[in-house]
């Protein structure tokens, strides 16, 4: 295996296995007697973004959306049709109206952020092989950073999108989770363009706020009292869903 493929790999992957422990742990056995999800499935539909991640990243890349003078509104647009990717994969009868649905929507998303940051892990670390001077530890950190903002950002909005299939609301939710999208991916367009190292790694770390912010408000903050909204919207109840934090 190309040893650069590999380390792209385990930058794209690592904070999306990282996040997944910390956040699924919490409602599976044994923290919880009674899994809220099926393994199965989860797998299934992290496997599923990765393969919808890797695409959108190709076709980002084989358009050159990224090098266009327009890179921000094409990254707007990109925002649109990956989450409308979510909903057609999410909007199955299987899903609808399940309290579940908000935990595969959240691997779909992270299935989603591995493909995609491995995919640019990749490119990126490409070029830098390919340049003559190469300032590896500034590569390294932006790849990283790069691949964590993603995790947020996709495992926010998959979430977004599982709770709106989960409430029979999901363009409702498509457009709750494409504010923080549509501003993450701005911020990616500008980034590509001709900038200094200072506004450089500005928007980098303005990148990995926003996800973060996100993540924690959907992941860690409203969660739990969404999973017991949907299962009261059901006629069902548990008492063993973990506190917010």
């Amino acid at each position: 295996m190309d040893w650069t493929f590999g380390i792209a790999l385990l930058v794209g992957f690592a904070p999306v296995f990282v996040m997944m422990d910390v956040i699924m742990k919490n409602y599976t056995y044994p923290r919880v007697e009674t899994p809220f999800f099926k393994d199965s499935t989860f797998f299934m539909m992290l496997v599923v973004g990765i393969l919808e991640g890797a695409a959108l990243m190709i076709v980002t890349q084989f358009f050159g959306l990224l090098d266009s003078p327009f890179a921000i509104l094409y990254m707007v647009i990109m925002a649109l049709i990956e989450l409308m990717a979510m909903v057609v994969v999410m909007n199955l009868k299987r899903f609808r109206g399940k309290s579940d649905s908000i935990f595969y929507g959240y691997g779909l998303g992270l299935g989603m952020a591995g493909g995609m940051a491995s995919g640019f892990a990749y490119m990126i670390c490409m070029a830098a092989l390919n340049n003559t001077v190469v300032d590896y530890p500034a590569v390294a950190t932006y790849i990283i950073l790069l691949s964590v903002s993603m995790t947020f950002i996709f495992g926010s909005s998959g979430t977004n999108i599982g709770e709106g299939i989960a409430r029979h609301l999901p363009m409702q939710f498509v457009l709750q989770a494409a504010v923080p999208l549509v501003a993450y991916n701005m911020l990616f367009g500008a980034l590509w363009m001709d900038t200094n190292l200072i506004m450089f790694y500005a928007l980098l770390i303005a990148m990995v706020a926003v996800g973060a912010f996100f993540f924690y408000r959907n992941l860690m903050v409203n969660l739990p009292a969404i999973i017991r909204e949907v299962l009261k919207m059901n006629g069902e109840r548990r008492d063993d869903i973990p506190k917010s934090r």
